[in-house]
Order: C-alpha cells, then sequence, then structure tokens
C-alpha cells in the first residue's frame, strides 16, 4: 500500500489528538525530534499529555556531575505542578535525596494521581491542598515527624487509595478521618494499623516486625504476605499472624502466601485453634509441599461459605523446612512424627522446587491430583476450584496423556460432584 496520499503521508494527517496519544509512550527526547519532521510537526509535541524522561541517562549524568543544582531541579518539578499536571511520578535514582518544595507543589488542585520514590525527607508538608488526588504511592519516603502523613491525608479529602512502601514513620497510622479511603497497599511498617473504612487491604509485613490491625471492619478483601528475615523468631511470629486472622475472619475475599499457612500450620500441629472464617473466595499464592498443607486443611475447614478457590502454585520464599523442625523440636515435638504420614505424601519445599523447575509432568499432575482431593475432602461448599500452574501448557497439550490421567482422578472426587475445576497457565 502506498504509505502516502496526494504526498501527505497517513501519519501526519490523523488528528492531533491521536498524534498527542502516540508520543505520549515514547521517551521526551524522541517526542521532541518529530518536530523536524514538517512544518506541521514542529509544536505537536509540545502538546502531548504525557512526558517520559530517561531515568538512566539521568542517573548517569548526577553519577558523572560534579555539583548538582538541586534547586534547579525541585523548581522545575514545582513548573510541572504549577502548569496544572495531573499525574506525576517522581523516582529519585540512587541515594535517598533531601528536598524543600515550596507551598505550590502541596497546593495543586489538579493532581489526582502522585507517586514520589526514595525522598529522604518531606519537609514543609504542614498545609497540604490536594483536592483531586485520588491515589498516593509513596516508596522509600521518609518524614520529619508523625505529623507529616496525617497532615497529607487530611489535605486529600478525596483519596481512595494509599501505597506506602517501607515508610520510616508512622509507627502507628491512623486513617479514620480518610473516609473516602477505600484501597490500602503496605510493606513493611507501621506497627498498628486503624484503616475503618478501607475496603481492600494488600499487607506485606516481614518476620522480624508485629503489625496490629487495630480496626479494619469494612474490609471486603485482604491479601497478607511474610517476607522471611533472619534470625527467625517463630515464637513471636505465630500469635502475632493468629491475631491478625481474628481482624480477617468476616473477609468475603482473602489472599495468603505460603509462609502465612505454614504459621497456621505450626498452630495446628501445636492444636491452636484460630476463628470460623465468612470468606466466599480463597486465593492461594504458595508452594504446595507438606509445611503448608496442615494450615491449609483446617483453614478450609473453618471456613464455611467458601465457594471459589484459586491455587497459583509459585516459588516465592517461604520459611525452609529446617528453620520448622527446629521450633517443633523446640516446643517439645517430633518433627517425623507431626509431618507423618498424612502429609509426607506431598514434598518438601526443595523437592517441591526442583520438580517444578524442571517442568517434571509425571511429578507435577500427582501433585495437582493430591492438592484437588485434599481441597474437596475439606470443603463441602465449593462450587469452583481454580489451579493456575506455569508448565500447565505442557500437561494439557498431550490431549490423550491428560484425558489419561484426568479421568483416573475422577473416582477421587467422587465426594463433591459439583464442584468446577479449571486450569490456566499464567
Amino acid at each position: 500500500m502506498d504509505p502516502s496520499v496526494d504526498g501527505v503521508d497517513i501519519i501526519s494527517s490523523m488528528p492531533h489528538e491521536i498524534l498527542h496519544h502516540i508520543l505520549s509512550f515514547i521517551p521526551i527526547e524522541f517526542a521532541i525530534r518529530t518536530s523536524v519532521l514538517s512544518r506541521g510537526w514542529r509544536h505537536v509535541w509540545c502538546h502531548t499529555p504525557c512526558l517520559d524522561f530517561d531515568n538512566l541517562n539521568f542517573y548517569r549524568d548526577l553519577t558523572t556531575a560534579r555539583e548538582i543544582n538541586h534547586e534547579f531541579q525541585v523548581s522545575w518539578i514545582e513548573f510541572a505542578v504549577s502548569r496544572n499536571v495531573e499525574k506525576l511520578t517522581l523516582v529519585f535514582q540512587g541515594s535517598y535525596y533531601n528536598y524543600d518544595f515550596q507551598k505550590i507543589f502541596y497546593l495543586s488542585s489538579t493532581l489526582t494521581q502522585l507517586s514520589i520514590k526514595h525522598l529522604d525527607t518531606t519537609r514543609g508538608c504542614t498545609l497540604v491542598s490536594w483536592k483531586s488526588l485520588r491515589k498516593l504511592t509513596l516508596w522509600g519516603c521518609s518524614f520529619d515527624d508523625d505529623e507529616s502523613l496525617p497532615n497529607i491525608l487530611s489535605g486529600s479529602p478525596i483519596l481512595e487509595t494509599l501505597i506506602l512502601y517501607y515508610p520510616a514513620r508512622p509507627q502507628r497510622l491512623d486513617l479514620s478521618k480518610s473516609h473516602s479511603l477505600r484501597r490500602l497497599e503496605i510493606k513493611g511498617r507501621p506497627t498498628e494499623i486503624v484503616a475503618p473504612h478501607v475496603h481492600y487491604l494488600s499487607l506485606e509485613t516481614s518476620s522480624d516486625g508485629a503489625c496490629t490491625l487495630v480496626d479494619v471492619s469494612s474490609l471486603d478483601e485482604a491479601r497478607f504476605h511474610i517476607r522471611m528475615k533472619c534470625p527467625l523468631k517463630l515464637d513471636i511470629l505465630q500469635p502475632v499472624v493468629l491475631k491478625l486472622f481474628a481482624k480477617l475472619q468476616n473477609v468475603k475475599r482473602l489472599t495468603f502466601t505460603g509462609p502465612v499457612l505454614q504459621i497456621l500450620s505450626l498452630a495446628e500441629l501445636h492444636g491452636i485453634h484460630y476463628p470460623t472464617f465468612k470468606v466466599e473466595t480463597l486465593t492461594l499464592e504458595t508452594r504446595l509441599t507438606r509445611s503448608v498443607i496442615p494450615g491449609l486443611a483446617m483453614l478450609l475447614q473453618n471456613s464455611p461459605q467458601l465457594k471459589s478457590l484459586e491455587a497459583n502454585p509459585s516459588l516465592l520464599i517461604d520459611i525452609k523446612d529446617r528453620d520448622l523442625d527446629r521450633y517443633l523440636e523446640s516446643q517439645g515435638l517430633n518433627p517425623d512424627q507431626c509431618w507423618g504420614s498424612k502429609y509426607e505424601v506431598f514434598p518438601t519445599s526443595d523437592e517441591f522446587f526442583r520438580m517444578i523447575s524442571s517442568h517434571r509432568k509425571d511429578e507435577t499432575w500427582k501433585l495437582m491430583v493430591l492438592f484437588m482431593e485434599m481441597v474437596t475432602k475439606n470443603v463441602k461448599t465449593l462450587e469452583t476450584l481454580v489451579v493456575g500452574w506455569k508448565c500447565i501448557e505442557r500437561i494439557v497439550s498431550d490431549k490423550s496423556w491428560f484425558e489419561e490421567y484426568f479421568f483416573q482422578m475422577l473416582p477421587t472426587l467422587s465426594n463433591n460432584n459439583d464442584v468446577s475445576i479449571v486450569f490456566k497457565r499464567y
């Protein structure tokens, strides 16, 4: 096809709104270069709704420069705010930076999304007015005092999503006055969370830090993950997790990772009972190993309203088997007897890792059958069971092999004939 019509290329004949949208997907230096294409292109880039600067080149310039004019960088950001920018992402590369923003930065009426990464201190935010801000992300940002974040929140009256990754402060996160806040994502601190209006909570806490959910009474959905840090203090971690579970018992949609299920397994092996849940949709991100099965089985038995379960076997770092065994021994329990014949049909963490890494088809399928059988035996209300697997495509591609194994499995699932089983590749 002739790329031109009457001497004018097709792209140039497009409406400027479409050209602006196209240019928003490329770094700004390439967008600027389009100004030399023709007279009609000279000012097109000036109206692109998104400016994307090459962070890598910027960082390389910083590492070779002898003197950095931080005031210029701050004034550039404030200029963008003064031009009524709506979505602003600031990533301060390398070491953490200390900037003093002027009042105009905190008095934007057009900002709807703001993301800041690696800002060492945020002084000057005593008066904040972000009337249009709906989503705020603070990654590795510090505050001078415990009042800075509350000032930001009080000045963001329609904030809907708050994402805090590894904040140094505050220790107590009180969101009781943030009536519009619906989504909260936290990695790391704080140690206490008061969020009575939040509907979705994603909490990733470390094994060396306790976190207490004081008020999450409006939660509909939650995800809970524990990041492992040495030395492990399982005797402290176990009661913390059980207290968190008590606050999640009315949540309809839950997602748990391997370390959480392993902690529940320890509680089950100790004979510690935890509450009945009202969960209807449960998602698992875990290795399907013997150390998660006791806790998972009890969780399923304590979920009488469960309708849908999705298992996405993953290689997320979990608690090593030897650390679990040492803890059981410290409690006067015999690890071999604890895991016993009831759970030994499931692989250890190391065995699971080797199996999924090497795509062993037969072993993988047998494990899936064991898992599905365990689930259907422990849940009588289940309607849908979704099993995701990175290598599922290899397993089901051999149709005759798959059908043979699947029909062999059917008798083991006869206790729950109404469950729909779905396999998916993710």
